[in-house]
């Protein structure tokens, strides 16, 4: 055994007979090997597997296989599977459209950007992420649908958004996550109507993928919902709330599970610059929870949550200098290993920024008109599919 040479598959250029004469070799080992290699492999390898054999296909569609794919995904420290989508609005001849590009996180700070194959029918026109979570990304659309789209697979489900009758304004919010207790994609819709002294009362809708459907739960009353989606994290959603108090203006985050479908509220780290000229976004990095702290004129910290839930464990991972004439507040996309390095939106642009020479250099996102709003949101390469629970 010790002279045995190693077993390497290789299947990107290869046709389905020589992938088949490779697959030979796999079938004196345990399913547990076996398993461990194929989560290894590229999306697009895996997808060509499903064509050689109708046990191939049985295996790569198991929901355990899938599921086994997506945790080897988030948790590899090497960021292989880790992609960054960007929806960039324009306004051109024929109004406002939508371009949708895919950016590979790489350690040696080389983005490669390229035009996501959108597969469905309609045109996108406006489009927005709500959230992206195991590789599948949400977005709303025309006709006020929504989309739960797979790019690594080009799988998608599109369904109608869900409304209220009310005679007064009101805003909305967004969030996109997954239920583990019941393998469920849920989408939550907070509707915030305005009532006296910055206090809101807030309606609350679930899509469920499983289900199908949407239904009305139990609402809360809070502060002001920050604009940005609930981002995903450990099962919950989260948004960043204004409070307005006797003792002045606090901010912290509101959580919803998505499994109990309860709400809960967490403390902010402490910071500040003595006069309160700061504001918060949130974000995700590597599966943990990041509070952004923008300084007006200044800087940006940025604080991790070590222990989600321990309000103690607030960690401060690096401060980002402000570059001259910023337009909007930073929102993290991406840190590289060593903390050396962040990938930010910076208004409309994506910029990366080295903390060695505190210097930005933005990236180039090509796109005709002129741009009116850019989202950007990481996903992981998986099998996830967007249908889970139809018929």
């Amino acid at each position: 055994m010790e002279n045995q040479k190693p077993l390497i598959i290789q299947i990107s250029e290869k046709t389905p007979t020589k992938i088949s004469q490779d697959l030979l070799q796999l079938s004196c080992l345990p399913d547990e090997i076996i398993i461990e290699i194929l989560i290894r492999l590229p999306v697009k390898s895996l997808l060509k597997l499903r064509c050689v054999s109708k046990s191939w296909l049985s295996l790569l569609s198991n929901p355990h296989f899938i599921n086994t794919q997506i945790i080897f995904s988030a948790q590899d420290c090497k960021n292989v599977n880790l992609r960054l989508a960007i929806v960039a609005s324009v306004s051109g001849l024929v109004g406002k459209m939508s371009s949708i590009y895919s950016i590979v996180c790489e350690k040696n700070s080389s983005m490669n950007v390229a035009n996501l194959d959108y597969t469905l029918k309609a045109p996108i026109g406006s489009a927005k992420f709500v959230g992206s979570c195991n590789g599948l990304l949400c977005l709303t659309a025309v006709s006020f649908n929504l989309i739960l789209w797979n790019p690594s697979t080009g799988k998608c489900k599109e369904f109608q958004d869900s409304f209220v009758q009310s005679g007064v304004s009101y805003y909305v919010r967004y969030g996109f996550g997954y239920d583990g207790s019941n393998d469920d994609y849920k989408v939550v819709k907070v509707f915030s109507f305005p009532k006296d002294e910055g206090k809101y009362e807030n309606m609350v809708k679930i899509y469920s993928s499983r289900a199908n459907s949407w239904t009305m739960i139990e609402g809360f009353n809070s502060g002001y919902v920050n604009a940005q989606s609930g981002l995903f994290a450990n099962g919950a959603l989260h948004w960043e709330v204004s409070q307005c108090r006797d003792s002045g203006a606090s901010s912290e985050i509101m959580t919803f599970d998505l499994a109990t479908e309860t709400y809960g509220v967490m403390a902010l780290p402490r910071c500040g610059n003595g006069n309160g000229e700061f504001s918060w976004m949130l974000s995700v990095l590597g599966g943990c929870l990041v509070a952004c702290c923008n300084y007006h004129l200044d800087k940006t910290d940025l604080w991790v949550m070590k222990e989600y839930g321990m309000e103690n464990s607030w960690t401060k991972l690096v401060s980002l200098s402000s570059p001259f004439g910023r337009m909007g507040y930073i929102s993290p996309l991406f840190v590289s290993e060593n903390g050396d390095e962040v990938l930010v939106k910076l208004g409309t642009d994506i910029r990366l920024f080295n903390s060695r020479n505190a210097s930005y250099k933005s990236l180039d996102i090509h796109s005709s008109g002129r741009c009116l709003q850019v989202q950007a949101v990481t996903y992981v390469e998986s099998l996830a599919s967007p249908h889970v629970g139809d018929k």
